[in-house]
């Protein structure tokens, strides 16, 4: 077996915590297809659902999809498409979110945005 080869794939490893947060994203996509088909339940967090909504929820999910399938074969694409992703979530839960459930929101979403830039800081080498 050539050494190069053997060097080539150790070298593009995701490494357990990037695959931690790819899993984490695949389980969180898994509820946009049940909040499309029970809007009511957004109303425990959405103040006034535009009617738009949904088709912003589809886009959503077939970005993290093609976030997902990027992140896992490592490609830089995928990173500027995440970065659009919380910019455009932030904005629209800036707009639409009770105001109760605001700070809740963003904490969370600032969380899971600052854990995804360090897995992908740690790794950003390895990306094509």
């Amino acid at each position: 077996m050539n050494n190069n080869l053997v060097g080539d794939k150790k070298e593009k490893q995701r490494g357990i915590f990037l695959t931690t947060m790819i899993l984490l994203l695949v389980l969180g996509d898994i509820q946009i297809p049940y909040y499309l088909a029970n809007p009511d339940a957004l109303n425990t967090v959405y103040s006034n659902i535009p009617s738009w909504y949904p088709l912003y929820a589809l886009l959503g999910l077939a970005s993290n999809i093609a976030i997902i399938i990027g992140v896992w074969r490592m490609k830089k694409w995928s990173i500027y498409l995440l970065v659009a992703y919380f910019a455009s979530k932030v904005l629209v839960d800036f707009i639409y979110i009770l105001p109760a459930q605001q700070m809740v929101v963003f904490a969370t979403t600032a969380a899971g945005a600052g854990l995804w830039f360090w897995a992908i800081y740690r790794k950003w080498e390895l990306f094509d």
